[in-house]
């Protein structure tokens, strides 16, 4: 079993980017905990209100030691 922790990003999102949405979406942080990534993200969008930038988080996962099926497929085939 893959070895994976609960972990929340922090994404920064560009309101007035007319490109493409990864020209306009960026994760800044990871943090451990929902509480802690609630008050990062209110804490930035008080500072960050007339900069045309919004902040929210994500919850997601992290493998410390990698993702093991994914690591085999990349790898290439043995001669």
């Amino acid at each position: 079993m893959e070895k994976k922790l609960p972990v929340f990003a922090i994404l920064r999102i560009e309101i007035e980017v007319r490109w493409t949405l990864e020209d306009a979406v960026y994760v800044t942080a990871i943090l451990p905990s929902q509480d802690e990534a609630k008050r990062e993200v209110e804490r930035l969008n008080k500072l960050n209100a007339t900069k045309g930038v919004r902040y929210s988080w994500q919850a997601t996962r992290f493998y410390p030691e990698g993702r093991k099926s994914t690591t085999k497929a990349l790898q290439p085939p043995k001669s």
